[in-house]
């Protein structure tokens, strides 16, 4: 995966220093200067504190209804981006209902 989006990279702009942008990026991250971009929660008030302060991606638990869904857009303004197909079942309970959830979907504000 890395490979091919330093591919992309290089191609849309026609850097030929890819294995430059590599270790620049790898030595970042190192040096903890890179930004965590999803955030797993439990809670809807972490949910929300961390969509206003933080941003990026929220992985959380969603129990699957059009109505949970909805509940979630009109708290936060955010909305499901990405439910994973590879994920792993994981029991919890849905953010904002309680009801039970069988795996996290990623959830992000439009900015």
């Amino acid at each position: 995966m890395q490979r091919l989006l330093i591919f992309m990279i290089v191609f849309i702009t026609g850097c030929h220093q890819s294995s430059d942008v590599l270790y620049e990026a790898k030595d970042f991250k190192l040096q903890g200067k890179g930004v965590l971009l999803t955030t797993r929660f439990n809670s809807f008030e972490e949910f929300k504190t961390v969509l206003s302060t933080k941003g990026g991606f929220v992985s959380a638990h969603w129990d699957g209804t059009a109505a949970s869904e909805e509940a979630i857009k009109k708290a936060t303004k955010a909305t499901i981006r990405c439910i994973p197909y590879a994920a792993k079942e994981e029991e919890g309970k849905c953010v904002i209902s309680g009801n039970t959830s069988a795996k996290r979907v990623l959830f992000a504000r439009a900015y």
